[in-house]
């Protein structure tokens, strides 16, 4: 590898439990370059960038600075090494205010203390490089998502830093922001800045990259100069080999004359997604695709009824109905599994079998109340049947694996005998073998009747598990496809333009 590098990464390999997130990645950025790393979701981009800027320690490999051996044990290691990093989602304080946050942890000192009035000067003057319409005295809480993500890039970049990685920046800026962001990363290079880039638009890379590294699996498969490669190129290496899906075409077939048990028809919701129309029939799963911002929550959590529409119908079992909450959607069959678990599916301070029954409660009254015996062998059976591994029903349901804990919020509402399941990420964060136990499960509760929606960013995955994909772009349903004999790398074209 040629040196003269800023920042270098050298062998670098990470583990999480027993999955290999990073096997020997190699590379590294120079002054005054914008280095683009590239690779489908979970390729290993985000974990590289961490080790990066010290948010995670390598497992294997050495990092160095301008040609000196580095370790960053923590993020604070990095930022006197002079790198800095804008998230791809904005850790703001939202209560305090815009200039605050831009000054947040180097606040300006003068005789007394902060030094308010120079800290507004200089925010006013950054503002100024990205939106000039961003008032710096107001709470940043009050701001849209595009405006804070402008304000984050601002406080990603001061002028210590020398080295700045940008991870997936565009995600919520708009056609006006992107453009002005694409100046100001240009103005940075030509300051002698060193910076990576992460992004899953590859006409950005190519507009900004002068070098693209590709990841796939952890492992880096191709360097490329942006001036001799193109989309259909950068696409393919990072899908790989075309795979076809050795499926259960029978269930399928099985699954396409069944009734239909949820119709979306024209569902819009203003700034996430528009006219989103499909059919789900009983025992089918059909997977949602797409890639950051392609509005693939969104419509999970609408249909779910935690947000509303702003236009179309939603029919279950040829009923219209337009759920005014999450609990209306429950009774009328229709269920989700949130993708952020820790926070949104699990109930931290409570017993596995308080969890498993929590949406059940009136089965378990008593005349005393609730019956806490039945409770417990109704989650000790359920979890027989998905395999999940506890010790006593009474643990602590976050003593529980990733992988058991995701099983034990399927049995909450498999003994809630829903007719429809919206599983957001629902294998995210767990090992390879409690993701292959998830849809043995799955497959499980469709030949039962379920049908299933299953949002997932892991191509691979929709593949495999899916009867049919609905793909989304910005907000856009691009169509329903047939995954048997799609390949990952159709699957990513289809994603992307």
């Amino acid at each position: 590898m040629a040196g003269n590098y800023a920042l270098e990464a050298r062998n670098i390999s990470k583990w999480f439990g027993p999955h290999q997130a990073l096997k020997g990645v190699s590379l590294g950025v120079r002054d005054g370059e914008v280095h683009a790393v590239i690779g489908e979701n979970g390729a290993g981009k985000s974990t590289l960038m961490n080790i990066l800027s010290g948010k995670l320690t390598p497992d294997d490999g050495e990092l160095y600075r301008n040609g000196e051996r580095a370790l960053f044990s923590q993020p604070s290691d990095a930022r006197r090494a002079g790198v800095s990093m804008a998230p791809q989602e904005p850790t703001l304080c939202p209560l305090l205010s815009v200039a605050e946050n831009i000054a947040l942890g180097a606040h300006p000192l003068g005789r007394f203390g902060v030094d308010w009035d120079g800290m507004r000067r200089r925010s006013v003057q950054r503002l100024a490089e990205l939106d000039e319409d961003i008032r710096p005295d107001g709470p940043i809480g009050k701001l849209n998502a595009a405006r804070q993500q402008v304000v984050q890039v601002i406080r990603a970049t001061p002028d210590w830093a020398s080295i700045i990685v940008f991870d997936e920046p565009t995600s919520s800026l708009t056609m006006r922001e992107t453009t002005r962001l694409f100046a100001f990363i240009d103005a940075l290079r030509a300051k002698g800045r060193a910076i990576f880039y992460i992004s899953h638009h590859l006409d950005e890379v190519l507009r900004l990259a002068d070098r693209i590294s590709v990841l796939r699996d952890g492992e880096l498969v191709a360097r490329l100069d942006a001036k001799q490669t193109d989309k259909d190129e950068m696409i393919r290496l990072m899908a790989g080999r075309t795979t076809t899906r050795a499926q259960e075409t029978e269930r399928r077939a099985c699954a396409a004359g069944r009734p239909i048990v949820l119709k979306v028809a024209g569902l819009t919701r203003k700034n996430e997604f528009q006219d989103i129309s499909f059919d789900l029939r009983e025992g089918e799963i059909l997977g949602v695709s797409g890639l950051v911002g392609a509005g693939r929550t969104e419509l999970g959590k609408c249909l779910f009824g935690i947000t509303k529409p702003d236009a179309g119908t939603i029919e279950i079992k040829g009923k219209a109905t337009r759920h005014a909450s999450p609990a209306e959607a429950i009774a009328r069959g229709l269920v989700y599994l949130p993708e952020d678990r820790k926070k949104e599916g699990i109930f931290p301070i409570l017993t596995v079998a308080e969890n498993i029954c929590v949406a059940n409660l009136g089965a378990f009254r008593s005349i005393r109340g609730l019956s806490w015996g039945r409770m417990a062998a109704a989650a000790v059976d359920y979890a027989k049947r998905l395999g999940i591994r506890l010790e006593s029903p009474r643990q602590a349901i976050v003593d529980l694996s990733g992988g058991n804990q995701q099983k034990a919020i399927l049995a909450r509402w498999m003994m809630r005998r829903c007719d429809v399941m919206v599983l957001d990420e629902p294998t995210r964060g767990i090992d390879v073998n409690a993701k292959f136990e998830i849809q043995q499960v799955l497959r499980r509760l469709t030949q039962e009747g379920l049908s299933i929606i299953y949002i997932s960013s892991e191509m691979k995955e929709i593949l495999d598990i899916s009867d049919r994909v609905l793909v989304m772009r910005e907000g856009r349903m691009k169509g329903i496809v047939d995954p048997t004999n799609l390949s990952q790398e159709a699957l990513l074209q289809m994603e992307m333009t």
